[in-house]
Formats: structure tokens, sequence, C-alpha cells
């Protein structure tokens, strides 16, 4: 290979590496100016090789189908140039990324402040990945690259990579000692590339191997702590690794995007911590004078009552600046156990019902506040992956992965209409506000809307090569907004079904859309939450850090709730144009939530608990 010009246009300069089932070279481009380097990756099977030949070409392929897919738009994955066939083999030609990779750090010092800046830089890139649907399947130190241009890490090598729709590759992929029991068993999650990223960490440190740790008999867990140093990193850290390297795949992080609220929420704490400390200090004269003078003042007792008063003053204050009352607003009301466990819960705008969806893909219609099965609704075998309920609590339409969607009288539990035409997976689904049009999105890049009484397909509008997540109506039927996996939001015109403005401003995932008044919306991000003036089609308001990372957003008149993967419940207030933020309170593994249409109350559920409904205090939320 070396010296061989491929395609007449790449000339290979050097071999820098074997793999599984690929060799890969460094190249110079012939065509364009200055003959930038690149990467060549050539399918080439070893000699004995327990991988066919289809199957090495399939996992080429993905690997080439994935680059293009994840390289253009992030810069901590390289981009795909070029995939060709010559000469009976295939061919990937990706960006150079000029830097080291980990493995040059395997035998250097590791501290906790080195371990904090590298989940920091790699768990974003994980988000981004696993955001598109996709497992990488390799976190080791060898595909992990420190970029000397801008020292960021840039994450290579998705040859083992798989779907997360399908995560059962063809064969076992991966390096052992970084590969948790579920990918061993062919069965890989997200939560698999957190694992291994957890085990590089505490490799580097502890500088020893990871096939030298342990599992313990009775708990399943590694033993990695008997092999640091005592105190050599915060304990707030170790619990962090120790849940990134859990052996249950359930007692791990399920996203990224949690282990990077545990790190902020801890280092902001820290920091508040310091600066508390820093205040107390210079308050510790002022309040010494106080008590000084109060020694004085006591020596005349015309003005000891006056003081009395200005010292208790004095140290409320005081109490109040740097011990504040504690935030969590909820009471746990009750408890219900549901057989069999609940995957989706909604709850009616009447309040009055509660709808489930169980692991058996059934819907289920539960009496509130008392928990009594009203209607078991029998109908389909595929996963039913979205649910939406009209705003008269009359109808509940739900969406499948068949592309099927379902059309349900709640009163009488029975099947009304059922919707076909997509071809994949549905991702969202609204109702207009008239309660005539049900509109939904699909992974086959199709937005349809229908009649919601006869069942008619009224219109196909064709999306975006981005998925379309969330789907929100104005105040007029006329408008439809949507948010797709690209980061923007379209409003549509639907009058004549096109788009009628792209707004471009998060630079994370877009989880949620909440219309606030005619002109008005709030959209929130992985990033933050973005407040849009739809008449002026501009910006309004960037929301605090605050409105970061949340897992369910909820809107009634008064307010909208985030609730945040560490656990946190915020009330957004509108208050002199803007949205001012109020702690709600804060749950433990906030997996699962469901809020009653008033904010009252809220439901969560976890695979391993009942259902706990709480409620939240009206000093909170008004």
């Amino acid at each position: 290979m070396i010296g061989q010009l491929l395609t007449g246009r790449y000339l290979i300069l050097e071999k820098l590496g074997t793999g599984g089932f690929s060799e890969t070279y460094l190249a110079r481009d012939k065509y364009l100016p200055q003959h930038p380097l690149c990467v060549v990756k050539r399918l080439k099977l070893p000699a004995h090789s327990k991988i066919t030949l289809s199957t090495a070409r399939h996992l080429f392929e993905t690997e080439a189908q994935l680059l293009g897919q994840l390289g253009q738009n992030y810069a901590q994955v390289p981009m795909l140039f070029a995939y060709a066939q010559e000469q009976d083999s295939a061919y990937l030609v990706q960006e150079y990324i000029e830097g080291d990779t980990l493995n040059t750090w395997l035998n250097q010092s590791f501290t906790a402040k080195k371990a904090i800046e590298l989940l920091s830089s790699v768990l974003p890139v994980l988000d981004y990945v696993h955001s598109h649907g996709i497992i990488h399947c390799d976190i080791t130190p060898s595909n992990l690259i420190y970029r000397h241009q801008d020292s960021k890490i840039v994450l290579i090598d998705f040859g083992a990579a798989c779907s997360e729709a399908h995560a059962n590759p063809p064969l076992l992929i991966g390096t052992p000692g970084y590969i948790p029991d579920e990918q061993c068993l062919g069965m890989p999650r997200v939560s698999s590339d957190l694992y291994a990223l957890g085990i590089l960490v505490i490799q580097l440190l502890t500088r020893t191997d990871p096939r030298q740790f342990k599992q313990d008999l009775i708990t399943g867990e590694l033993d990695w702590q008997q092999y640091l140093k005592p105190g050599s990193i915060p304990s707030n850290l170790v619990l962090i690794l120790d849940r990134m390297v859990r052996s249950r795949v359930n007692d791990r992080y399920q996203q990224a995007a949690e282990v990077i609220a545990d790190l902020t929420q801890w280092q902001s704490s820290e920091r508040s911590h310091a600066h508390r400390w820093s205040r107390l200090q210079q308050t510790i004269l002022p309040v010494s004078t106080i008590l000084f003078a109060g020694t004085l003042i006591s020596q005349f007792p015309k003005l000891h009552q006056s003081y009395d008063q200005t010292f208790k003053t004095a140290i409320e204050q005081l109490e109040q600046q740097f011990f504040p009352p504690s935030d969590n607003h909820l009471t746990m009301l009750r408890e219900l156990s549901i057989k069999p466990r609940i995957d989706r819960l909604m709850i009616a705008p009447n309040r009055r019902v509660m709808v489930s969806v169980g692991t058996d893909r059934l819907l289920r219609l539960w009496s509130l506040p008392h928990g009594k099965l009203l209607a078991t609704l029998a109908h389909g075998k595929t996963p039913i992956t979205t649910l939406a309920i009209s705003s008269d609590s009359q109808y509940l339409v739900s969406g499948r992965e068949d592309g099927t969607l379902q059309l349900w009288d709640i009163d009488r539990g029975r099947l009304l209409q059922q919707f076909r035409g997509h071809q994949k997976s549905v991702l969202a689904i609204a109702i207009s506000p008239d309660l005539k049009i049900l509109t939904s999105s699909s992974k086959d890049n199709t937005m349809r809307q229908w009649n919601l009484q006869t069942g008619a397909l009224l219109r196909t509008l064709n999306t975006p090569i981005s998925d379309i997540t969330a789907i929100a109506y104005p105040s007029s039927s006329e408008k439809l907004i949507t948010a797709n996996h690209d980061r923007k939001l379209q409003v549509w015109n639907l009058r004549n079904g096109q788009i009628e403005r792209t707004f471009s401003g998060h630079t994370g995932e877009i989880v949620g859309l909440q219309i606030v008044n005619d002109h008005t919306l709030v959209s929130f991000g992985k990033d933050r939450g973005l407040m849009w003036d739809l008449k002026r089609e501009t910006i309004a308001q960037v929301l605090p850090e605050e409105s970061a990372n949340s897992i369910m957003v909820s809107k009634c008149k008064r307010n909208i709730m985030t609730v945040h993967s560490n656990g946190t419940i915020r009330a957004w207030i509108p208050k002199e144009g803007k949205l001012v933020m109020q702690e709600a309170g804060k749950l433990d593994n906030p997996r699962n939530i469901a809020f009653s249409p008033n904010h009252d109350y809220l439901v969560s559920w976890n695979a391993n608990q009942p259902l706990r409904f709480w409620q939240i205090h009206d000093r909170t939320v008004h």
C-alpha cells in the first residue's frame, strides 16, 4: 500500500495500525491545496479471522455511514471525506487528527482535576453520539485522541458501533476490561459506553490495567477502589465513577447528561461553598463588632431592649444569608404498586384519569386519586413510543413503533380510529387547539395530518433529514412549530404546507417546546432554555444555565415546570416579561415523571419502585 495512489487522489505515506478487520494508513490528498494529511482505512481480514468477509463488509459500511452522519456537524468526531471501492477492497478516507491517543497518558501522573477535565470533555461527545441513536462500543485509550490544536478530546474508530434501536451486533467487538456484562452477551446499551469511560478514568487514576479488577462474589461490583491511594480523589468523584461502572445496567447512569449534571452540581456546590466561606470571613468582623457593641449596650438598661432586637435581626439576616432554608417543597402523599411495570404515564387535564403504558405494551386507564383500574386498552403488539391527550380529556392518541396511531375514547375506554401511513416509528404527536386535526411525526422523515374525527389523511409533509422530536400548536391551528435533532426550530404555514421560518440558537438537543402565549415560545434544550418572540422572529430571552438538562417539561396557565437529570424540579414563572426561576423540590433518580395539569401534583416512578404521588406546595409555584 505504501506509495499507492488510491482512486488517483490519496497518496499512501505510512501504516498507522491494524484492527480486527482493517488496516489504517496516513495519506495526503493530492487534489486539495497544500496536500493536507488524511487517514485511509482499508478493509482487510487477517489470516484465520473468525469474522466472515460479508460481516466485515457490513461493519465497514456501517462505520462509513456513521462517520458521514456524525462527523459533519461535530468537531470532536472525525469527518468522512470519501468511501471508495478499488481492486476488490473497500476504503474509508477520513479527517486526520493531529494529537496523541490517551495511551500516552497511561504511565503519567493523573489527578482528580485531570479526571474531571477528561470527563467534561468526553461526556458531551458521547451525549452527541447517543442522541443519534448510536452506541460506540469501544471506548478505550486507543480510540480517544488529545488534539494538539485545541486540547479537545476526539472520539475515533466507529468500527464496533451499532444502532441503539438494533443493539445486537453480529459479533462481539470490544476491548476486554472495558466492556460490561451486557455487551459481552451481545446486548450493548448506551450505558455500556459510560461504563467503558468510567473504567478508562479509573485506569488513569489507579495506573492499573482494568483486567486486574475483580467482581465481588456477592455484590458483583468491581473492587477498583482498593487500588486508589487513600484521600487521593474526592469522595464525590468516587461516587460518580462508582455509579458509571456498576455491574447491573439499571444501577448505572443511563445517559451522559446525567453524569454531566452530577459533575456540574458537585463543582457548583464546591464553588458556592468556597464563595460562602469567603463571604462569611468578610462578615465575621462586623458581626464580632455587633457582639462587642452588645456587651457595652447591655450595661445600659434603657438601651437593652433596643439592642436585643438589633442583635436578633442581625443574627437572623446572617442565618438567612449563609444557611438558607431547604428548597425541597415536595410532600409524598402515597405509593401505589402497579403491575406490570410502567414505561410511560400521563395525567389527563381533568385530573380524574391517569393513562399508563406497561411493559406488556398495553394501555391502561386509572382513576385518580384512588388509583383504581378503569380499563385495559388492548390493541397492537408493537411498543408505544408517544402519547397525547386532548385538552378536553376526551381523546387519547397513542403512537407506536410500527408507524400506526390509535385514537381512544377515554370515557368509554374503546378504540375509535386507527391511523396508518407512517412507514417507521412515530416520534411526536400534537392535537390542534380546535380538536379537529391530529399531527404526527415519524422516523420516515414525514409529518402527517389527519382528521381527528374521520381518520382521513389530510396532508403529508416532507420534513428535514433530522427527526422531528417535538410538535407544538400556537393558538391558531394554521401554524405549527416543530423541533428536530439538528437543534433547530421550524414554523410551518399549514395553509401551504411550507416552512415559513427556521430558528437557530441551541447548541444542544431540544427536548421540549411550550407555547406561552400567541407570540411567545419557549424551547428547552440540553444546553439551556430559550424564549422566542415569534412576531419579531428573534430570541427574547436566554434562560439561566439552570434550565439545561431538562428531562421533562410541562406547562400550565401559571408556570412552566422542568425536571432535570440531577433530580431538581424548577418552576419558571412569568414576571415583568421574563421567566423567573423558583426551586420546587428535588427527587432521587427521576427517570419517569408526570405532572397534574395545574402542577399541584406529580407522579414519579422507577423500574424498582412503586408509583409515588407527590404534592407540590403552592408557595413554590404561584
